[in-house]
C-alpha cells in the first residue's frame, strides 16, 4: 500500500474517522470516569462497547490474509479498499482497546494480549513504510533488477557466460574447470536490461568474445577460477573481496596490468558481471527486509486473535 502523494486522497477520509472515533471514545470514557475513583474497565458500559468493538477490528483484520488466500477469486470488494481499511482499522484498534482495559495492564492474560496488540500494531507500522520506502530504493540503486527467484537461475547464466569469455581469451591451457570450457561462442553479451525510471536508465553492455585466444593471459583465468566464478555463483559468501565495489576495482585493475592490453575487453565484461551481480545481492537484502516484518506480523496476529478469543470466553464466564 503506496502512501505516495497520487495514493493520499483515499486515505483522507479514513484519517478523519480513526481521528473522530478516537475523539468521541476518549470523550465517551472521560464523560464515564468523572464520578468514579478510578477509570472504568472492561465490564463498564463503555469499556464493554470499546471491546466488542476493538474484538470485530481484530477478527476483520485477520480475515484479510483469508480473503487473500481463499476468497480471492469471489471479488468482495476491492484489494486496495481492503488494505486501506486494515490499516486504518487497526490503528484506531489500538486505542479502542486501552480504553477498553481501564488504561490497565489488568492480569497475566489481559497483559500478554495489550502487549501482543502494540507489537502487532508496530510491526505493522514498520511493514507500511518499508513497503514505501524499499520500493524506492530498488528503482533508483538498482537498474538491473529482476524477479527475486530468478536471481539464482540468472547468476548461473551469467557464470555459463563468463565461463565461455574466458575460455576464448584464455585457450584451452588456461585449464579452467567447466564443463562449457570449449565451446565456442561468438555472440554478444548483454548485461542486466534496458529500463528507464525517471533518470536511472538500466545498464547494458555488449562484447564480443575474441575468436582466438590471447597469449600470456593464465592470470586472467585463474583470478577467474579462484575469485570471479565464485563471487558470480555465491555472491558475497563466494567471495567477500567482490562485494564492494572499490576492492572490486583494485582487483580487476591488478589483473589489467598483469595482461595484454588485447584481453582488457573481457576483463570489462567481466567487471561488469561482478557489477551486476553486486546490484543482484542488494535487491536480494531490501527483498528481505521488504518482507521480514511479516515473519513478526502474522504469526503474532494468529496469536492475537487466538487469546482474544479466550479472553471473551473467560470474561463472559466470569463476568
Amino acid at each position: 500500500m503506496l502512501l505516495d502523494r497520487p495514493n493520499r486522497p483515499p486515505h483522507y477520509k479514513w484519517l478523519a474517522t480513526v481521528l473522530l472515533g478516537t475523539v468521541v471514545a476518549l470523550a465517551w470514557f472521560w464523560l464515564e470516569s468523572r464520578d468514579s475513583s478510578e477509570w472504568p474497565g472492561g465490564s463498564s458500559f463503555p469499556g464493554f462497547t470499546f471491546g466488542v468493538i476493538g474484538g470485530l477490528i481484530i477478527l476483520f483484520e485477520c480475515f484479510l490474509w483469508v480473503r487473500k488466500r481463499w476468497l480471492r477469486v469471489w471479488r468482495i470488494g476491492k484489494a486496495q479498499s481492503w488494505l486501506r481499511a486494515h490499516i486504518w482499522l487497526g490503528l484506531f484498534c489500538l486505542p479502542l482497546l486501552i480504553l477498553h482495559s481501564g488504561v490497565r495492564w489488568g492480569g497475566w492474560l489481559s497483559a500478554v494480549l495489550m502487549a501482543l496488540l502494540i507489537v502487532v500494531v508496530v510491526s505493522g507500522i514498520i511493514g507500511l513504510i518499508l513497503q514505501n520506502v524499499l520500493p524506492t530504493k530498488m528503482l533508483e540503486e538498482i537498474p538491473g533488477e529482476t524477479i527475486y527467484s530468478q536471481i539464482d537461475t540468472l547468476a548461473s547464466q551469467l557464470v555459463a557466460e563468463a565461463d565461455r569469455l574466458v575460455s576464448a581469451t584464455c585457450g584451452t591451457k588456461a585449464q579452467i574447470p567447466t564443463e562449457v570450457s570449449d565451446t565456442a561462442y561468438s555472440g554478444p553479451i548483454v548485461v542486466g536490461a534496458v529500463r528507464t525510471v525517471g533518470s536511472v536508465q538500466g545498464v547494458v553492455l555488449g562484447r564480443r568474445i575474441p575468436t582466438a585466444s590471447i597469449p600470456e593471459t593464465e592470470p586472467l583465468a585463474n583470478f577467474f577460477r579462484d575469485q570471479v566464478k565464485p563471487f558470480l555463483e555465491q555472491g558475497v559468501a563466494g567471495n567477500p573481496k567482490l562485494a564492494y565495489a572499490t576492492q572490486a576495482a583494485a582487483l580487476f585493475q591488478d589483473i589489467r596490468l598483469r595482461i595484454p592490453l588485447a584481453a582488457h575487453d573481457a576483463i570489462a565484461v567481466l567487471e561488469e558481471f561482478c557489477a551486476q551481480r553486486r546490484r543482484w545481492d542488494r535487491q536480494a537484502r531490501l527483498h528481505f527486509w521488504l518482507h521480514s516484518w511479516l515473519w513478526v506480523h502474522l504469526p503474532l496476529s494468529a496469536a492475537l486473535l487466538v487469546l482474544t478469543v479466550v479472553h471473551v470466553f473467560v470474561a463472559l464466564k466470569y463476568w
